[in-house]
């Protein structure tokens, strides 16, 4: 195999579901089906399926850092997407390797808690990761919850997002699928241009899973190399096909169709 033919490989950093709607296998369909390899490492154990997330039980730190050294001494890392960190110590770990790789494309998916169930990460972790995970990461794609959150601000998203680029954040993409609103609209925020706005149908059913799909997207498209505003659209583009294609294979949430991906799934 020629080297031009050789995929991209992205380390997925997330939760494990075990419904396969969100967390890690969400990020291994959606990265392979947009065309790159993921590297998966589980910061966390959840006990949930397509209704509720009942508990969750965080992987030792150390281990998560022996993984990553493991990883680094064998396999290129063209991008990395950042899921649930449950803890500071592993959101300190994970930004202290970043912080020694090449200047990769970092997407960090800030999941705060479940969308029915618990909180995911404990409140200490998060001025950890304002202060040494947000100055490695490239893009950033909370909802607007997930926003006000981390910027600690009840304000406009836009100086909610100006607070996000004080701590050295490059992008912020801020979706509003959780929102009560007649269509989707996605709005991506980028140091000195002016904020894109991206409009989508609002489907019926409810996903479990989205937000991961589409920031893993995101990280495959970037490790290949695309233009920042050229991966946001393509990677949103996949996520609306795979939730069209999504199937309510439990009695909850909806899970996206994320495999068999095709050039229907980027335009």
């Amino acid at each position: 195999m020629s080297e031009q033919n050789i995929r991209s490989c992205v380390l997925c950093l997330g939760g494990l579901d075990p419904s396969g709607g969100a967390g890690i296998q969400a990020d291994i369909e959606a990265v392979a089906a947009t065309g790159a390899h993921a590297l998966t490492l589980a910061t966390c154990l959840t006990v949930q399926n397509s209704q509720q997330t009942l508990a969750m039980q965080a992987v030792d730190a150390d281990l998560i850092q022996q993984q990553l050294k493991c990883l680094q001494t064998d396999m290129p890392i063209h991008a990395c997407k950042i899921g649930v960190l449950p803890n500071a110590e592993t959101a300190s770990i994970v930004a202290a390797f970043l912080s020694q790789l090449d200047d990769i494309p970092v997407v960090f998916d800030p999941v705060m808690r479940a969308t029915v169930g618990i909180h995911f990460a404990e409140q200490e972790s998060w001025q950890t990761i304002q202060q040494e995970l947000l100055p490695q990461v490239t893009i950033c794609t909370p909802n607007q919850a997930e926003l006000a959150g981390l910027s600690r601000l009840d304000t406009t998203p836009s100086r909610q997002a100006e607070q996000l680029f004080e701590y050295g954040l490059d992008a912020l993409l801020v979706t509003a699928a959780d929102e009560d609103t007649i269509d989707v609209q996605n709005t991506l925020y980028r140091q000195g241009s002016d904020p894109i706005e991206y409009v989508w149908p609002r489907l019926k059913a409810h996903y479990h899973g989205s937000g991961c799909t589409l920031s893993s997207a995101l990280a495959s498209r970037l490790a290949q190399g695309e233009d920042l505003v050229d991966a946001v659209q393509q990677a949103q583009n996949y996520v609306q096909y795979s939730l069209k294609r999504g199937q309510a294979l439990g009695q909850g949430q909806h899970i996206p169709h994320r495999i068999q991906a095709n050039k229907e799934s980027f335009s």
